[in-house]
């Protein structure tokens, strides 16, 4: 499932025809890698998983983003729990020089502001949403292909008796493919 999901993205991006980076439709893959802290009780092991993230950059500056992850995470006692998350984000970029045919290889860091809804599956199901932010840094090897590290942080309270309250810290890797 994995493989096919990397090839149909890969064989997408030789595919559709790039236009302008930073403004206009991208999408992209990642691994996340989550850590979920409790302020009671024991949290889950850290997790990593698989994501995905498509966007609209309407300025070298701003852009609107989505991403759905998945990651697995052992708990003590030799289960596991599922967790699940849905983002929406503003991105607001940081261009350190500008991105024109002679340069590649632009550095851009970026700031990110939104909110997420997630979902932690084990024997039941507890959901969850609340603010988040983060901060990163994307690397275009191409006007159309980048690669991005981030970090993000979302206060959460799921809804279990008691209730479980926390944050989700997530660091991702991936590439992103810019079309319009």
């Amino acid at each position: 499932m994995k493989k096919a999901l990397l090839l149909a993205i890969v064989a997408f991006m030789f595919v559709a025809s790039p236009v302008v980076a930073k403004e206009g439709f991208y999408i992209g893959a990642f691994m996340p890698t989550n850590t979920i802290s409790f302020d009671v009780g024991t949290s889950p092991d850290s997790g990593t998983g698989w994501g995905l993230r498509t966007g609209v950059g309407f300025s070298r500056y701003v852009a609107i983003e989505a991403n759905y992850s998945a990651t697995e995470h052992d708990i003590t006692g030799g289960t596991s729990t599922d967790l699940k998350g849905l983002a929406g984000d503003l991105k607001l970029n940081f261009p350190l020089t500008s991105l024109d045919r002679a340069q590649i290889m632009t550095l851009e860091p970026y700031l990110l502001l939104g909110y997420a809804q997630y979902e932690l599956e084990s024997t039941t199901t507890l959901k969850s949403e609340g603010f988040q932010w983060g901060f990163g840094i994307e690397l275009y090897l191409f006007r159309e292909l980048s690669v991005h590290a981030g970090w993000t942080k979302t206060a959460v309270s799921f809804d279990s008796t008691p209730k479980l309250e926390g944050d989700i810290k997530t660091v991702d890797f991936g590439i992103i493919y810019h079309f319009i």
